[in-house]
């Protein structure tokens, strides 16, 4: 039932739910291309290829004038070859050269344009024999002649892509294949060697005109590997190959040629990558970014004037979770169910998520990961879990889960005891270049986020040592990082220490998990730290056209107040932006809720629905209130499912924010026994 009743809540609730269904589908290509195979990225040297669908035999082609197959023989095909010709004034001089491609063309043989158009993958052979001569009586005269028999085999082609070449200047020749003083074997062998290209209709198969699909290997950057045709098999079979393949990621981009402003452009209308995860299942790219923002990037080659893979459809592990919180809340399992599929499809080896994805490619960069980002997606799945009834995902968890308890620190004389590591992979902010170094840091927003993680573990494996973990954290939690004379939560221990930098969710999340009996009083502070320091009145939203606070799609005809992400009482944020941030104004309303503030809590989010109701939204929330795209702060005025999901679960579900212990209770009621064995599969 949703806390927050009335129209006014349903609409924005129904809105924002809308904008993260859409976010699934957010560049809406119209072309799909898809891989033949998962090519590793290691894979080099051979033929790769695959298929194009959405296009339509209408679409400008140049055709295949003379000679085609009777059908479409497709990779794994092996056998005969036959075909018809058309157009050609004289057949006998013509012939069709059948081609295998895999690392190079191979010329499985040449075969003649018969004289009713048709041609066929047959050789003829002859076999010539000595015969001893005989009389009538059967006796052996000494003398001999010859004999010769001829006939005709079916050649057959090899797996492979099968390409079909007009030549003409036919000539053939009888080859000797074998020889005795009894038998000499041969076969006769056509030649034709000038042979016409497909740009002048000389291929078997007709080809799109004003479509191509390019190959990228990517490493560091994109290198492009060929532009390759797309060829109309036939029966909507839209076939794309090449062997002219690198090392590295592989990406393929259908790629439309347009006239624009007076010249010809290229625009990437379609996206894959050979790990084909896109076909394994959606997810929601975290931001609408508008068009005309420097940040967006169609096809990933350029954003910024820099090299840099497109925003428009990262989405971020974090956002994976809160988006299947609620799509359980709002009951679309089925939309849950197919995140859950591509999920576990990209989960790594060690159980680990990475902290983002490209929604058509997958994991592009790196290998980085983040204990927080992984705890919203673990918890996201333990509830989808709990509340669905669906067992599918449950070796998914686990091992994310248990990967999750060896980022506990469990040495009792380190200051960090009981509490978790960040992760591993970082950058060099200077150059840009990956390290794969352990985060030995211990951040409060992580162990918060990975707290629900493994109490959701604990609910969904019925396991002792992931309610014991979740339980140490929550200690330590309190007695590590709670600054006592502030109210509020350090930003978490760095080399043994406290790191005492002023980040608003790293309270207002803490207080919401702290929050029992025992620490009200700790979870009242930091609700009244968080209005002190974080409250800000009067925003507008800011339009600029300068590149690092760009906005030119979203206004607003009123002010606003909400919370701002951080505080310049230390210089770790000196000159951090005086902004209403949406997801943190929404983390302040959830810890007013949890203290039974409702007014309170009913305050910040009407003026979240204000902002999600601002000139040029779609129903989704937008980010903040005004651009600040410069590391460190990056943050934009952009629809999120981030705000989105936390408007959506605040009206509608705010109990699934970080699950307290007193809330255990409605799920342990499931757990008819918790043990350290192994869970039932």
């Amino acid at each position: 039932m949703a806390v927050f009743e009335g129209k006014a809540y349903e609409k924005a609730s129904s809105d924002a739910l809308a904008f993260i269904k859409r976010q699934l589908d957010v560049n809406n290509f119209k072309y799909q291309l898809t891989f033949a195979e998962e090519y590793a990225d290691t894979y080099e040297g051979d033929v790769m290829w695959g298929y194009v669908t959405g296009l339509s035999s209408d679409e400008d082609q140049v055709f295949a004038k003379y000679i085609s197959p009777t059908t479409y023989y497709d990779f794994s095909y092996k056998g005969k070859v036959i075909g018809n010709a058309r157009n050609l004034t004289d057949y006998s001089d013509y012939a069709v050269n059948v081609y295998v491609i895999h690392d190079a063309a191979y010329k499985v043989i040449t075969c003649p344009i018969k004289a009713d158009g048709t041609w066929e993958s047959v050789m003829t052979y002859r076999e010539t024999y000595t015969v001893k001569d005989k009389d009538e009586e059967g006796n052996e005269t000494g003398s001999t002649h010859t004999e010769t028999v001829t006939y005709s085999v079916d050649i057959s082609v090899g797996e492979g892509i099968k390409e079909f070449r007009l030549a003409k200047g036919l000539k053939g020749h009888w080859e000797q294949i074998s020889s005795t003083t009894e038998m000499t074997a041969e076969r006769y062998v056509y030649e034709a060697d000038t042979e016409i290209s497909a740009e002048d209709g000389g291929y078997g198969y007709s080809y799109f005109s004003y479509f191509t699909m390019r190959l990228y290997s990517y490493s560091d950057a994109e290198y492009i590997n060929d532009i390759c045709k797309i060829w109309n098999c036939g029966g909507g079979k839209y076939l794309w190959y090449t062997n002219k393949v690198a090392t590295g990621h592989k990406i393929g981009k259908v790629m439309q040629q347009v006239w624009r402003e007076g010249a010809v452009a290229y625009d990437a209308v379609g996206i894959a990558g050979a790990i084909m995860n896109l076909q394994k299942g959606r997810l929601p790219a975290s931001f609408l970014i508008p068009t005309d923002d420097p940040q967006y990037n169609k096809d990933g080659s350029n954003a910024l004037g820099a090299y840099g893979y497109m925003l428009n459809s990262r989405t971020w592990a974090y956002d994976v979770g809160l988006a299947l919180l609620v799509f359980t809340t709002s009951g679309d399992y089925d939309i849950c169910e197919e995140m859950l599929k591509r999920m576990s499809y990209e989960q790594n080896d060690d159980g680990s998520f990475n902290f983002s994805y490209d929604i058509y490619i997958g994991q592009l960069f790196d290998g980085y990961v983040r204990t927080g980002a992984m705890g919203w997606l673990v918890w996201g799945a333990c509830y989808y879990t709990l509340e669905s009834g669906d067992r599918s995902f449950i070796k998914m968890i686990k091992k994310a889960g248990d990967w999750m308890v060896s980022k506990q620190v469990t040495d009792t004389d380190d200051p960090r005891y009981g509490l978790m590591t960040g992760g591993y992979g970082s950058y060099n902010m200077e150059d840009y270049s990956y390290s794969d170094e352990e985060i030995e840091w211990c951040s409060v927003e992580h162990q918060c986020s990975a707290l629900q993680a493994l109490e959701g573990c604990s609910l969904v494996l019925k396991r002792k040592k992931y309610k014991e973990a979740a339980e140490l954290v929550r200690d330590r939690l309190f007695l590590k990082c709670y600054d006592r004379e502030n109210g509020r939560f350090y930003q978490g221990i760095n080399g043994g220490k406290p790191d005492e930098a002023w980040a608003l969710d790293c309270t207002t999340w803490a207080g919401t998990l702290i929050f029992s009996v025992v620490h009200s009083d700790t979870a009242k502070a930091c609700l009244k730290t968080a209005k002190e320091v974080y409250l800000t009145k009067g925003k507008e939203i800011v339009q600029s056209r300068e590149k690092d606070y760009y906005n030119t799609a979203y206004s607003g005809n009123d002010t606003y107040s909400g919370f701002k992400p951080y505080s310049d009482r230390t210089a770790d944020y000196k000159g951090a932006p005086d902004i209403v941030w949406t997801e943190g104004t929404l983390g302040y309303s959830l810890l007013a809720y949890i203290l039974g503030e409702m007014d309170e809590a009913e305050k910040y989010v009407d003026e979240c629905i204000k902002l999600q109701n601002c000139n040029g939204s779609t129903g989704g929330v937008i980010y903040t209130t005004a651009t600040y795209g410069m590391l460190p702060w990056e943050f934009h005025v952009w629809e999120s499912v981030v705000s989105s999901s936390w408007l959506y679960l605040m009206i509608n579900n705010p109990d699934v924010l970080f699950p307290r212990t007193l809330r255990q209770v409605y799920y342990m009621a499931r757990i008819t026994n918790i043990h350290d064995e192994k869970p039932t599969e």
